[in-house]
């Protein structure tokens, strides 16, 4: 009896133990958005939006990024960039494009980017901004947390 039990409970730790062992952090993957509004408009301004797949430390596939200038009307284009966050906080800002679709509905889509950091990224998002010829106005930015690191 005492036999049974003890096999008993060293099979019920042994599955329990198993349970508890570290296995990679469960991934952050998938939709990131951000929405910046124009200063003083009625909802205008742009919106950047992608589904971010994480491949490694460095490595980030942004699919279907797009970004989309968002109306009533503020006169003011958008564009759109790919930020990363190093672990040790370094920042990486990639420039994707300006929506050249002026206020359509669907905006322009930039496809599938792929983006290899040079040092381990700790995070990875989307920026898009309003801006005018003597640059950027305002800006709003999303990140997903990179499962590797």
């Amino acid at each position: 009896m005492k036999t049974r039990v003890l096999k008993a409970t060293v099979g019920l730790a042994a599955v329990l133990g198993g349970l508890l062992i570290a296995g990679p952090a469960q991934a952050a993957d998938g939709p990131v958005s951000a929405r910046v509004y124009a200063e003083g408009s009625s909802g205008s301004g742009g919106i950047a939006r992608a589904d971010i797949d994480f491949t490694s430390q460095r490595g980030s596939v942004f699919f279907d990024f797009t970004v989309r200038d968002v109306c009533p009307g503020d006169n003011l284009p958008v564009r759109a960039y790919i930020k990363l966050v190093g672990t040790g906080g370094e920042v990486g800002l990639h420039y994707v494009g300006s929506d050249t679709n002026g206020c359509g509905a669907d905006g322009t889509n930039f496809g599938n980017i792929s983006v290899n950091g040079s040092s381990p990224v700790a995070k990875a998002g989307v920026r898009v901004c309003v801006y005018n010829s003597t640059g950027n106005l305002r800006c709003k930015e999303a990140f997903q947390d990179n499962p590797y690191t």
